[in-house]
């Protein structure tokens, strides 16, 4: 049996935030303020969102980490019919107290800059919102595991989409899989960084904290048994993030992480664990698809007609690289579905609305 990350006490985790600045090791700036100041009337105060459960939450303020409540209409900025996710870990709210319990409530959201998203499992057409407020995402793999390219591939998209930089980290190097390490590195592309680690040896996480941005907030996301919450233990230099098993047989774990956590390194760094997703699926694309596969949207450059699908077309560049071994095929196929299915999401979602808008149209 091996690890396999499973979300650690709460109060260790608070324990954390017992700070001079608990707001500033969250990340708060000039930036962030500025974005939320309009929030910030009569005697509201800001927080960051570091945990999420049933029925409430856990709230950085400028006295720590606290128990707190979502109390939320759909503000302006998330009102565009995207987002399923009206509070997130890693948002930043404006607090006021309930007079009558004394509870902390979130009733204001400023806005979500950067976020990693998928698509939500029950309501296809909108976004589920996994980690706000992010600078980068460290998309894991353990080694010891089937490489999935397609899913490497998918949270490559997802980050690009959110307008977040994904930094790949290879989990379990310590286990000598050359083969599983050669293969992965290569389904990467080019400019996208990738690291392995290991929590039994030590060896690459210097390099990794290196990649993190400074005074910025990073989120992990993969399989569970990937070892995100040993990444998370490793950087912070203590088991604060328990971990479980993993069955030898499959290298599957048990989904027990069931929240999201907001972690605090040092100066304002800090990182956010997700439990395991099994689905990520796409929501829309406004760029992060070609930016995960620069090299499939290079090469169609110089395809004969402009409007080339990279299918069965004469004189397309794409298929001409597959057919010299200078592109995989695998990987022209992966771009190919990905396309189709954020395509048949645009179909759908063109088709409720012109639903929606004749039934606002006035009766003669």
């Amino acid at each position: 049996m091996t690890d396999v990350d499973v979300l650690g006490d709460g109060e260790a985790v608070a324990d954390l935030w017992d700070l001079d600045d608990p707001l500033a090791a969250a990340g708060w700036n000039d930036d962030v303020a500025r974005d939320l100041q309009p929030y910030l009337t009569g005697d509201r105060r800001p927080a960051r969102v570091a945990r999420i459960e049933y029925g409430g939450c856990h709230l950085v303020t400028a006295e720590g980490r606290t128990p707190g409540v979502g109390r939320l209409g759909r503000t302006s900025e998330l009102d565009d019919d995207r987002s399923d996710t009206p509070l997130a870990v890693g948002d930043w709210v404006a607090t006021e107290r309930d007079k009558s319990d004394d509870r902390l409530l979130a009733v204001a959201v400023g806005p979500r800059h950067r976020l990693v998203g998928r698509r939500d499992p029950s309501r296809e057409l909108l976004e589920q919102v996994l980690a706000s407020n992010v600078e980068a995402v460290l998309v894991v793999h353990a080694l010891d595991r089937p490489l999935r390219p397609s899913r490497i591939e998918r949270s490559l998209v997802i980050a690009h989409e959110g307008d977040v930089r994904p930094i790949v980290v290879a989990t379990k190097a310590d286990l000598d899989l050359p083969d599983a390490w050669r293969a992965l590195r290569d389904e990467i592309p080019p400019g996208t960084p990738v690291v392995a680690v290991s929590k039994r040896d030590g060896r690459g996480f210097d390099e990794l904290e290196a990649l993190l941005p400074r005074g910025g907030t990073t989120a992990l996301i993969g399989e569970s048994g990937a070892g995100k919450s040993s990444i998370v233990n490793a950087l912070l230099g203590r088991e604060l993030l328990a971990t479980g098993a993993v069955r030898g047989t499959d290298a599957k774990g048990r989904h027990t992480t069931t929240a999201r956590e907001l972690v605090p390194l040092h100066g304002g760094t800090c990182l956010l664990d997700t439990p395991g997703t099994r689905e990520l699926g796409l929501v829309r694309d406004t760029g992060g698809l070609d930016a995960a596969f620069v090299d499939v949207v290079e090469l169609g450059r110089t395809c004969r007609f402009t409007d080339c699908r990279h299918d069965r077309e004469a004189g397309c560049s794409v298929l001409g690289a597959v057919a010299d071994g200078t592109l995989p095929e695998a990987r022209r196929v992966s771009y190919l579905e990905l396309r189709a299915e954020i395509e048949e999401l645009d179909e759908k979602r063109e088709k409720r609305e012109q639903r929606l808008g004749e039934g606002r149209r006035p009766r003669p």
